[in-house]
Parts: C-alpha cells; sequence; structure tokens
C-alpha cells in the first residue's frame, strides 16, 4: 500500500528523493545478519539457508519462494509468522540513521520531494515511520510487498511506479540504496543513485552507485555540491 499527501501540490514538483527503508533510515540490515544470524537456519536448515546465499536487500517473498524452490517445506503462513515475529525484534532494537533528521531538513528546505520505497511489508514500515518526528514531511510511502503488481528490487517497477504518479523526472531524482538489490532497481530507473555504506554488514561488497556515502551528513555534501 501506498500514502500520499498533498497531492496537488506534488503536480508542480519535478525530483524526488527516495529513501529505502532497511539498512538506510535504519540499521536493521546489520541487525539481521548479527543479532538475527540464525534466523534462516532454523526456519530453513543450514544447507538451505546457505543455498540461498546473500539475503541483504533481498525481499521475504523472494527469500521464501527460493527456499521452496530448494526443497524448504515450510508453509507461507510458517514462514510470515516466523518473519513477522523476528523483525519485530529487529525495529525494536536497531537504530534510526544518525543525521537522517538534519537530511530531511536540507530536503525540505530545498524543495525536494521526499519518498520512502521498500520491499519490506507495510506493518514492518509503520514500526519504523512511528519513529520518525519527520514522517508528515513523507510525499508517499510506497511498500512493494503490498503491491503485487509491482516486482520487487532489483526490478525497477517501484521506481518507475513514483516517478509516474508523482509527476517526477528521473534525472533529477535521487535515490538512496545500501544493497545491490536497491542501486540496480534505482539505476534502471535512471536516478542519480547514492551508495550508503553506514549499516552495511561486514564484508558486504556494495556495486554499481553512482557515487558513496558513509554517513547523512556526507548526503547533504553531495546534494549540495550538485
Amino acid at each position: 500500500m501506498f500514502i500520499a499527501r498533498d497531492t496537488m501540490h506534488c503536480v508542480t514538483k519535478k525530483r524526488l528523493f527516495v529513501f529505502d527503508m532497511d539498512g538506510v533510515l535504519v540499521a536493521s540490515e546489520k541487525s539481521w545478519i548479527e543479532d538475527e544470524a540464525d534466523f534462516y537456519v532454523k526456519l530453513f536448515g543450514k544447507d538451505i539457508a546457505l543455498a540461498i546465499g546473500d539475503m541483504v536487500g533481498v525481499s521475504i517473498e523472494d527469500i521464501y519462494q527460493k527456499a521452496k524452490s530448494l526443497g524448504s517445506k515450510i508453509t507461507h503462513d510458517q514462514y510470515n509468522k516466523k518473519s513477522d515475529e523476528a523483525a519485530m525484534r529487529v525495529y525494536n532494537r536497531c537504530s534510526i540513521s544518525e543525521g537522517v533528521d538534519m537530511l530531511v531538513d536540507y530536503l525540505v528546505t530545498h524543495d525536494w520531494q521526499i519518498v520512502l520505497l521498500s520491499s519490506s511489508p507495510m506493518h514492518w514500515i509503520e514500526q519504523v515511520l512511528c519513529r520518525l518526528s519527520w514522517r508528515k514531511n513523507l510525499t508517499m510511502v510506497l511498500s512493494l510487498n503490498a503491491h503485487k503488481e509491482l516486482r520487487p528490487k532489483p526490478a525497477p517497477d517501484g521506481y518507475l511506479h513514483l516517478l509516474k504518479i508523482l509527476h517526477a523526472d528521473s534525472k533529477q531524482s535521487v535515490a538512496l540504496e545500501d544493497s545491490n538489490p536497491g542501486i540496480v532497481s534505482a539505476k534502471a530507473a535512471e536516478l542519480f543513485t547514492i551508495g550508503y555504506r553506514q549499516h552495511l554488514p561486514v564484508g558486504y561488497e556494495q556495486r554499481g552507485a553512482d557515487i558513496t556515502a558513509e554517513k547523512m551528513k556526507d548526503v547533504i555534501s553531495l546534494l549540495d555540491a550538485s
């Protein structure tokens, strides 16, 4: 589902700043890897969990379908229930990215439309939204999980949907993504893509971004220099 606000005003604006959620707004990717390290082993068994491989930025539905193709017998309902329980643990303990309030202030001052695009389910996203003091500044929140007609990242569907519905120009828009699937998605939709690195799991090789930023203050510097 998505949440749109101030629709008439949206038409007059031409550029988007799109936040990914996991690993960008919150340090959840690292929490999944470090604090829930045995989650998928318990769920699917060690062999299947290892065979799935890198899950950073991969939608929960894609993880389930891959596990199923590898022989997992867990039902979809069981998988969703266990994933929801783990997600609540993750979001309860992971921190909001330092400096994001300052970045949002900059974006508002410079007349950007601010959007949140995530592959996570909407009820996961809501666990983060309620912690954002600036959530009313969001023009739209789009959960790809809630829109089965839109393919998850790395497909560009979510970004293309945002550009269309908000009448925005991809050449003037920016995506802030941490994972390789997210970067591929944004680049395929022709947004300038910043690879955010602060919360990446140790050893993760981020690829394909136009430029990288270690922290939110670095994102402001990049926007200011453009």
